[in-house]
C-alpha cells in the first residue's frame, strides 16, 4: 500500500500519525483514506474486485492500555452509533485515488482513562490489499 493511506484531511495532505488518539470520555476523529495518484486504484488482495477492503483499528499490544475492542469505525459520523465497536467496517471493493475519491472514516473512541493522549498501541489499517494502474 505504498501510495494510499490514511489522511487528517480531505485533500490528502497531512498524513495519519498511525496512532489512535484516546482519552477521557469520548473522542470522535475522522480520518481520510486515499492517494493522491490519480491514476490507481486500490482492492482487494486475494480477490481483486470481488471481496471488499475493510478499515480496522489493530492493537499491536493487547491486554495492555487502550484496547482495539473500545473503538467504532464507520464509514459516516451517524454510522459510529450502530457499529460495533472492535469491528472492521468495508469502504467498498475499489479506492480510486485522487483527492476526489478520498474515502472518510470515521473513528470512535469510548474510555474512562484519565486524561488525554495517544495510544501507541492503536493504529489504523486496511485488510491485505493490492494497488492498479488503470
Amino acid at each position: 500500500m505504498a501510495n494510499f493511506s490514511f489522511y487528517n484531511d480531505a485533500a490528502l495532505t497531512s498524513l495519519v500519525n498511525g496512532v489512535v488518539p484516546i482519552g477521557e470520555g469520548t473522542i470522535t476523529k475522522v480520518y481520510y483514506f486515499g492517494s493522491t495518484d490519480d491514476t490507481l486504484v486500490l482492492q482487494d488482495a486475494v480477490a481483486p474486485g470481488t471481496d471488499p477492503i475493510y478499515v480496522t483499528i489493530v492493537d499491536a499490544n493487547p491486554g495492555s492500555g487502550a484496547e482495539a475492542s473500545w473503538v467504532k469505525v464507520a464509514t459516516t459520523l451517524s454510522g459510529l452509533d450502530s457499529a460495533t465497536p472492535g469491528a472492521s467496517v468495508s469502504i467498498g471493493l475499489s479506492v480510486y485515488g485522487g483527492a476526489g475519491n478520498s474515502i472518510p472514516v470515521y473513528v470512535r473512541f469510548v474510555n474512562s482513562l484519565s486524561g488525554t493522549s495517544s495510544s501507541l498501541d492503536l493504529s489504523i489499517k486496511t485488510s491485505t490489499v493490492k494497488e492498479f494502474t488503470f
